[in-house]
């Protein structure tokens, strides 16, 4: 574990402990909860508990039984929940001037709308709309269109039904795509319920009419030290799904006159793997065709534009997932989530907020997507 890891885990931690805190408080008030002693002690200690399970699911995903897993996020999920209604019961208690205060009715309405929220929060996180996006390349190339589906940060686990992979398959395939392009973090840490729940079987379903390519993200790496769950292994497998693996290479696609380059992901220098710089890759590029990037994660958007790249496709933000985390995406990316375009430079940056979801599995404010992006080139008569 690195520092960085450690500090993570950390502020984690405090911040789950004091939402519980708050939790704890609260529901005494609204649920006129009066313990002492023993009674109190439990209590405190299950709202901790519940405050810390999407720590505790994490950390000990490793371990945990799938239905264990699957109930743990699912109550990280509720606390979510309850910390929104709980926040608006108590604007509207102080707004009221303490006259809205807790009685039968109240309790019941209370506990309706947490689970409601729950249930439209779980709702757009496994229900996927379809996304698109029109994008002009100031270049020309040996075709006038290309339609591109992409998909991100599907977060494969334990919890994952093959229902949702099946779905996915069904739409993407409705599509007609050119090109599937899958721009990272499709495992969530772990390889093995890829293969064991036969998602490489349903992956190898999906159809398009120039090829399947898949580059790693963060999530492809955090399990790489376990046995079985290997670089190497992860390659084979997404290679046995019929998808084309791209780590800092480049692809020539010259029936189609455009350059496809795939990058490894950011966070790969933590796992003893050196990542390719832009500059070194474009060296090997023909700046005067179209070039397509994937890059899982979408940093320095303004050096690429300047690299020559005319389109660059991104995830790992998720768009936030969840209020007001995507208000901090926003601060951090020049573009979290959506269509960026620089006309200085003929450049666009396109950030899928995911098809998957990663924690709780819900998505306030944001929702789950399959992006499709139908991309026209310049006509062949303006090459000089």
């Amino acid at each position: 574990m690195t520092l960085v890891d450690f500090i993570a885990i950390l502020a984690t931690i405090i911040i789950s402990v004091l939402i519980s805190f708050y939790l704890g408080r609260r529901w005494q008030f609204w649920f006129n909860v009066h313990l002492s002693g023993f009674c109190q002690i439990i209590y405190w200690l299950a709202i901790c508990f519940a405050g810390l399970s999407l720590t505790f699911a994490r950390l000990f995903n490793n371990f945990l039984a799938s239905w264990l897993h699957l109930l743990l996020i699912t109550i990280s999920g509720l606390i979510i929940c309850s910390v929104f209604i709980t926040v608006i019961f108590d604007l509207i208690y102080w707004l009221s001037k303490k006259q809205f205060k807790p009685h039968l009715w109240l309790k019941v309405c209370y506990i309706t709308a947490v689970v409601a929220l729950f249930c439209f929060g779980h709702e757009m996180a496994i229900n996927p709309q379809i996304v698109h996006y029109q994008v002009e390349i100031a270049k020309p190339a040996k075709i006038d269109h290309l339609r591109i589906v992409q998909l991100s940060d599907i977060h494969i686990n334990a919890d994952t039904s093959s229902k949702m992979m099946q779905q996915m398959v069904e739409k993407v395939n409705a599509l007609k795509p050119d090109f599937i392009m899958i721009t990272g973090d499709t495992l969530d840490a772990r390889l093995k319920p890829f293969i064991e729940k036969g998602f490489d079987k349903q992956f190898r379903q999906l159809q398009s009419k120039y090829g399947n390519y898949i580059i790693f993200g963060n999530h492809e790496y955090l399990g790489t030290h376990a046995t079985d769950n290997r670089e190497e292994d992860i390659i084979a497998a997404f290679k046995q799904a019929n998808l084309k693996v791209l780590k800092d290479d480049i692809v020539y696609l010259d029936e189609l006159g455009i350059t496809l380059i795939g990058r490894d992901d950011f966070s790969s220098s933590r796992y003893d793997v050196n990542r390719a710089s832009l500059s070194d890759l474009i060296m090997f590029a023909q700046p005067e065709k179209p070039i397509i990037l994937l890059d899982h994660q979408p940093r320095n958007i303004n050096e690429v534009a300047e690299q020559n790249v005319d389109l660059m496709l991104s995830g790992h933000t998720h768009g936030g997932q969840i209020f007001p985390i995507n208000i901090l995406v926003a601060m951090m990316y020049k573009n979290g989530y959506g269509i960026y375009q620089d006309s200085n430079h003929h450049f666009t940056s396109i950030v899928s907020c995911g098809y998957g979801f990663g924690g709780p599995p819900l998505r306030f404010m944001t929702r789950s997507e399959i992006v499709v992006i139908d991309v026209s080139f310049a006509p062949k008569t303006t090459v000089e």
